[in-house]
């Protein structure tokens, strides 16, 4: 008996979505009865068992917060670098005027070697800490503030006894020696290439390299304008700066040079 009323149930509920409205109206009421029978609940007109809580769906559980990254020890080192450049800034500019004031091909403006060093005096060798000496003339073997003042002032040039290096470090600051670069190995200007080198072989290989991806990570979220290339420059720039490669300023400053 079971098993008919179960066969009638189930040829019309399976017949059920393919009939009119009118038709569905109609054998509602009936698969409700046969499904009453058979102890089973009753269903609406969608065929959906009345009363019977669907399945349990878990919910999802809420992603655990991201911690914000940490960049205190990277935004103490970029804010070290924009003192170190502020510090810089009137060195860098007097190191400018110096390149400036002594360029050209043959032979050197004395009055920048007599008055552009420390105090006003005359620019020193950062190697042994002495004046240019002039070569040739009157003044050949002076120091050229000795020559200056007997010269007695004005704009004039001269030969330089033992040659001369002006150069821009790594930092913009600058450095005078004596000599030729790569002639004589005891001229200042050699004897301090070979100390830097000696000096750099003592440090690590990529001195800041520590810092390297907290600093990039700390631009990226610091300057999200600025294009991939220019973050790089600055983080270079802060290491280069920050590292233990710094050369530091030399001995001639710009106090009163004139």
């Amino acid at each position: 008996m079971s098993d008919d009323l179960l066969r009638q149930l189930r040829e019309l509920e399976s017949e059920y979505a393919g009939q009119p409205r009118i038709a569905q109206q109609a054998d509602l009421p009936v698969i409700n009865r046969l499904r009453a029978q058979l102890g089973l609940p009753a269903v609406d007109a969608q065929l959906k068992e009345i009363g019977v809580a669907g399945p349990v769906v878990a919910a999802t559980p809420a992603p655990e917060p991201v911690a914000a990254p940490d960049h205190t020890e990277a935004r103490a080192l970029y804010h070290a670098y924009l003192a170190k450049v502020e510090e810089l800034e009137v060195h860098r500019a007097y190191a400018q005027r110096v390149v400036k004031a002594t360029a050209g091909h043959g032979q050197t403006p004395v009055r920048p070697l007599a008055t552009m060093g420390p105090n006003g005096g005359p620019l020193l060798c950062d190697q042994c800490h002495k004046p240019m000496l002039l070569e040739g003339g009157d003044y050949h073997g002076l120091t050229a503030d000795v020559a200056w003042q007997r010269h007695g002032g004005g704009n004039w040039v001269s030969w330089i006894l033992g040659g001369m290096v002006v150069e821009l470090t790594t930092n913009g600051t600058l450095r005078i020696y004596h000599g030729y670069p790569g002639q004589d190995p005891s001229d200042c200007c050699n004897v301090a290439t070979r100390e830097r080198k000696k000096a750099r072989t003592k440090r690590k290989a990529h001195p800041g390299l520590e810092n390297y991806n907290q600093l990039l990570a700390f631009l990226d979220q610091e300057f999200p304008a600025m294009p991939g290339d220019g973050r790089l420059d600055l983080l270079n720039k802060i290491l280069t700066l920050l590292s233990a490669d710094d050369p530091g300023i030399g001995v001639n400053r710009p106090d009163a040079a004139r």
